[in-house]
């Protein structure tokens, strides 16, 4: 979801009306789908406010940590220690199936 001020300043940009919806879209970081829902009045000028956007979802909660079998710093489960756990097994089914 895109943030209550940046949805304004894109309304806003559009009612100056001297730039090109493109143009705007570039500047803002907008699609240009949602510039053009903005200015055909599809999309209410409504966002996510900054506490929401701000994130007490599951990534704010990631610390980084050694993995002890690679010794690499991770967000645990460490992805490169399962895939080449699964290397082998994959390239054995494999010359199996040929």
């Amino acid at each position: 979801m895109l943030p209550r001020v940046l949805v304004l300043e894109v309304k806003r940009l559009l009612d100056e009306g001297g730039m090109s919806r493109r143009a705007i879209a570039a500047q803002t970081g907008v699609s240009r789908g949602s510039v053009n829902a903005i200015a055909n009045g599809e999309r209410g000028l409504h966002g996510a406010e900054p506490d929401e956007l701000g994130g007490d979802g599951p990534a704010r909660d990631l610390v980084a940590s050694r993995c002890e079998e690679c010794g690499g710093m991770v967000y645990m489960p460490c992805v490169l220690c399962e895939a080449r756990r699964y290397r082998p097994i994959a390239s054995h089914t494999a010359r199996r199936a040929a």
